[in-house]
Parts: C-alpha cells; sequence; structure tokens
C-alpha cells in the first residue's frame, strides 16, 4: 500500500508526486469533504485529512485524558497548577498527536509511506510507527534570507500595534521592562471587582455586564495593550498587570527550582511511560515549559500584588482559558472571594478540557447553557442563564433595511492549517452567480486576523474580473450596517452566526468546510442560529430557504437571556455571611 502524506501547503495534483498511483492521500491540513470527494473522483484513490480521523467526542475525551496524565503534580504555593496552565498552549500539539494516533491504526503492516516535504505530523507518525517517513521535495528554504522573506510575509499581515504586542509577549512575559515604564497609580479607593483581560473582545464583554452597574466599581486590569482598546464607563478604572510586577523574588526562584525538579521527575515516571506523551517528549514538545513556568510564576506573583494592594471583592472573568488572566481567578477563589466567567464569543469549547476554575458560569442563551453542561461537562448548578443587557444586538429589527448585501464571514482558516484557497474557491464564485442573478452585491467582511492584501490576492483568483466588481472586502470591527442592508449571511462556524440571527438575519453555515472537532455547527443549528449548507452549490437554493425560515421571539431568546441587574449585583458584591456568635 503506497501512502502519501500531503503538506498543508502543497496539492495533491500539482509536485513531483502527481505522476505516482497512491492508494491513500492523507491531507496534513483541511480542505473540506467536497474538494475531497472531487479529488478522489479525479485521482482514483481515497484523499482523507487528519481533521476526520477521530470522532469529535473521541476527540475531546482523548484530549482530556492526556491532560489529566499530569494534573496535580506541579501544583505551585498559591494551588495553581503549573501543568494546567502550560497544557493550554497544547491543545493544537496534543490534537495532531491524537489524530496521527488514529492514523496508524488504519495504515497496514509494510506501507510505504513518505511526504510530500517535511512535517511535524509525519515525525510523529513515524515515532508512532517506528520508522523513518521521507520528504519527497526539500522542506522550505532554511538559509538566512529565505527566513526573513517568511517572516516579512506574516508582519505585513498584522497591524504595527499588534507586531509590538507580539514582540513583548515574547521578550518580555514577566514584564520585567514594562514594570519600569508602567508605574502603578493610588490604590482604588472603593471596594471594587477585578475584570482581567488579554483582548480586546474579553474587555468589551466584561464591560457589557458592567454597564448594567453603574453605582458599583470595578477594576479592569490588562496583561496586554489589546485589552485597554476599549470605551470605558465612570465606573471602571484601568491599570496594567505590568505596573504591579515586582522584581524578581529569591523565594519565587527557590520555588521554581523546586517544581522544575518536580517536572523532570513527572516527566521520567509518567509521561515516558504513556505512548503519546513519550513520543511528545522525544520530539521536544514541552522543552517550552520552563520558560514558561519561569514567566508564569512572576506574573503570579504580579497578580498577588494586585490582591495585596487594592481592595479587590471578587472576580468577573471573561477567558478563564488563557495561561495569564485564568490566574487571578485561582488566587480570588483561594481568598475566599467570589468568581464568575463570561463568554467572549457564542460558545467556548475550552471549557470541555480543564478543571472548572470559576464558581459561576454565565451563559448567554440556553444554547450556551446546553453547550456548557453538554459538551464541555460542567456542573449545571453551576451555570447561570445571563446574557448582559444588550439592546444592540436586536436593535435593527424595527429599522426599515434595504437588503441588497450578501455578507460572507471570513476567518483566519490558516490557523487550523485550513486550505483557505480552496475555500474561496468554491464559495466566492457561487455567491457571486447569485448576487448577479438577484442584483445584489458580495460583502466579504475579514476577520482582524486576515490580511487585506493577502485575501484581496485570493479573492482575485478564486473569481473572474466580472465577478470581481461584485464584491467588496470589509475591514474593522463590526459596523450595525452590515446587518442592517444584509439579505442574509453566510460563514463556517462563526459566533457572528448568533448576531445575525438576534438582528433577524438568517445565517447560512458552510458545513461541508467545518472541519472543527467542536461541534459548534452543530449546536447552532440545532438552536436555529444557523443553517446548514452541504456542498457549495447548494448556495444557489438560499432564497427558496428564505422564504421558509422563521426568525421567532423563542429562537432569540433560546439564544440571550438577559440577567436582571440586581441577580447580577447580587452575585458579583454578595452580601456579607453573619458570624456566629
Amino acid at each position: 500500500m503506497k501512502i502519501l502524506l500531503l503538506h498543508p501547503e502543497d496539492s495533491a495534483e500539482v509536485g513531483p508526486w502527481a505522476e505516482t498511483k497512491w492508494n491513500l492521500i492523507v491531507d496534513l491540513g483541511w480542505s473540506g469533504s467536497h474538494a475531497y470527494a472531487q479529488q478522489k473522483q479525479r485521482l482514483g484513490c481515497n484523499v482523507i485529512s487528519i481533521y476526520e480521523l477521530l470522532d469529535h467526542g473521541t476527540h475531546r475525551d482523548r484530549l482530556r485524558e492526556l491532560i489529566a496524565e499530569g494534573l496535580n503534580q506541579l501544583v505551585d504555593s498559591e494551588s495553581i497548577d503549573r501543568w494546567e496552565l502550560f497544557s493550554a498552549s497544547l491543545d493544537h500539539s496534543f490534537a495532531q498527536l491524537l489524530m496521527m494516533s488514529a492514523l496508524t491504526e488504519r495504515i497496514p503492516e509494510r506501507a510505504e509511506i513518505v511526504a510530500t516535504r517535511a512535517h511535524r505530523a509525519a515525525r510523529t507518525l513515524g515515532a508512532l510507527l517506528q520508522q523513518e517517513i521521507k520528504p519527497i521535495s526539500a522542506d522550505l528554504p532554511a538559509g538566512i534570507g529565505a527566513r526573513a522573506r517568511i517572516l516579512v510575509s506574516k508582519l505585513v499581515a498584522l497591524h504595527p500595534s499588534q507586531i509590538l504586542e507580539i514582540a513583548f509577549d515574547k521578550w518580555d512575559s514577566d514584564y520585567q521592562f514594562r514594570r519600569r515604564v508602567n508605574h502603578r497609580r493610588s490604590k482604588a479607593e472603593e471596594p471594587v471587582v477585578l475584570l482581567p483581560s488579554a483582548y480586546q473582545n474579553v474587555s468589551r464583554i466584561q464591560l457589557e455586564y458592567v454597564r448594567m452597574l453603574p453605582a458599583r466599581r470595578f477594576l479592569l486590569i490588562v496583561t496586554r495593550r489589546s485589552g485597554a482598546r476599549v470605551k470605558l464607563p465612570p465606573n471602571v478604572e484601568l491599570r496594567s498587570l505590568a505596573a504591579y510586577a515586582p522584581p524578581i523574588s529569591p523565594a519565587t526562584e527557590a520555588e521554581r527550582k523546586d517544581l522544575l525538579a518536580k517536572w523532570e521527575d513527572l516527566k521520567r515516571r509518567r509521561f515516558a511511560s504513556n505512548r503519546l506523551l513519550g513520543v511528545g517528549v522525544r520530539q521536544q514538545m514541552f522543552d517550552l515549559f520552563e520558560r514558561v513556568l519561569r514567566n508564569g510564576l512572576r506574573v503570579r506573583d504580579a497578580w498577588r500584588a494586585v490582591f495585596a494592594s487594592e481592595p479587590v471583592t471578587g472576580v468577573l472573568s471573561g477567558d478563564e482559558n488563557n495561561e495569564v488572566t485564568r490566574v487571578p481567578i485561582v488566587l480570588a477563589k483561594r481568598r475566599g472571594l467570589p468568581t464568575v466567567s463570561c463568554n467572549h464569543g457564542a460558545l467556548n469549547m475550552t471549557l470541555a478540557l480543564r478543571k472548572q476554575c470559576s464558581e459561576l458560569y454565565f451563559a448567554s442563551g440556553e444554547m450556551e447553557q446546553d453547550y456548557m453542561v453538554g459538551w464541555c461537562g460542567l456542573t449545571p448548578s453551576r451555570v447561570v442563564l445571563g446574557a448582559p443587557q444588550n439592546g444592540s444586538r436586536s436593535a435593527l429589527l424595527g429599522k426599515a433595511r434595504q437588503r441588497d448585501w450578501i455578507v460572507f464571514f471570513s476567518s483566519p482558516y490558516e490557523i487550523s492549517s485550513a486550505r483557505t484557497e480552496v475555500f474561496y474557491s468554491e464559495i466566492l464564485p457561487e455567491l457571486c452567480a447569485l448576487a448577479s442573478e438577484a442584483n445584489r452585491k458580495v460583502v466579504v467582511k475579514l476577520h482582524p486576523f486576515e490580511s487585506l492584501q493577502i485575501r484581496k490576492a485570493m479573492i482575485d483568483k478564486a473569481v473572474t474580473a466580472a465577478n470581481r466588481g461584485l464584491i467588496e472586502l470589509r475591514q474593522g470591527p463590526m459596523s450595525h450596517e452590515l446587518l442592517e442592508r444584509a439579505w442574509f449571511t453566510i460563514t463556517v462556524n462563526s459566533s457572528v452566526a448568533v448576531e445575525s440571527t438576534m438582528n433577524g438575519v438568517p445565517c447560512f453555515l458552510c458545513a461541508w468546510f467545518d472541519g472543527d472537532w467542536s461541534d459548534y455547527g452543530k449546536q447552532l443549528v440545532k438552536y436555529s442560529a444557523g443553517h446548514p449548507l452541504s456542498f457549495p452549490r447548494e448556495i444557489r437554493r438560499i432564497p427558496e430557504r428564505l422564504d421558509q425560515i422563521k426568525i421567532t421571539d423563542a429562537t432569540q431568546r433560546g439564544l440571550h437571556s438577559p440577567i436582571s441587574a440586581d441577580v447580577l449585583d447580587a452575585m458579583l458584591f454578595p452580601s456579607p455571611r453573619p458570624q456566629n456568635g
């Protein structure tokens, strides 16, 4: 049996491997079910992706098992599990281990396996099979000039402020430089609920709750500049975590050395005997732990300084899976303070992988509540229906609308090794054909992480010159105009489906391109927040389906159930318990 491992940047039909007759082609990226079905017909062999090798529930459960192998072994003096924090950065690596392990079960003995070029997944498969998998072509050029060109190509997609943040994250993640230029202000005068944030979207959802309690005080402490790019209400003070970072502590250094010794013992004693984690150790998957531990303990000390110097009475988190903003939740719980978590997207799969950190969790509606309990496994009593009272989500329903746009919400699919150019070539011609027939325009709304320059080039290749005039690209934050003028919206599995539905605009999901194991798409469909399309040609039939779709009040209540200000206040500022006397 001859098996080809296809690098995410290669094509099965172009290259020195294209003339060989293969029995199986395994894509190390993701092209979508429609593309694989077509390739199978053209090439006369089975074509699959590593992303379809595992049942989604099995994938989730095995990820949990891998993470559980190191739990409760590296707990620091503040009850923070250092392995649990570090494992948050390994989800992609763990997923690759699991997918390659599943692939080994499909490979018969004495199979001939080659890769189009070197790839970490190919090396992992070789380690699991205990055989060398050779590349057909040389890897990407490794010279200084080539590496510089690759770096420049990545940087052009970023705003200068994003480049600066990345630099600080890499070279000053313990705030030892930024602490010198961020001076601490005088401490808050009244009791405050802490709002830890690393990103703009996290700060935004936290502030939606804050605006419901104008008489209460809050302290927004950002770990990156991105988290500060929000409009603050009067009852919020903004600080940088860097301002609280203390000098390096001898006690912390002693603790670091002790934890490192335990880490080496954990790798020898437990990881080496685990088939997959043992491969991870040999492939240096965990080599960053020492650096992450050093910086993590110093960041913990900065958060400890926050609790020591500010009158913090509780924490409202918007991202407890982030390794930096999870820390203050643990510190607050250890100090007996209330901790509440909300989600800055429609759904959050990461809750399925790690221990419940916060005391209570807000679910925006029944859809999110069902996902938290059913998919993620949260304790039902700790999940509270409680979206912020934000009228903007349905503010457009009463407006007169000029429905002349088809709005396609794109995403940085390349992050998960998806072949965006394949998807664009499938979806955009169909959208343009429909737009031309219905006298509409196609608006491609880009995600903040997408490059306008790169997407323009992709679109130019995907459509004809005539159709190019039907397409307009949009950058920047979400605008009311997009939904005011949308005939319908279309995406893969984005949380924008909820916002679209809340504003009375049907959203269609490109289910054939959804390779995510999180089952977001299924959950959106289950609660009528999205309507699935099984292949590109179904786009032509959307006008017929629009006549059948009714977005009811009940549908919207299932997606957005606001919490009352009184209940929110009681959760964040509970009355002191009476003392026994």
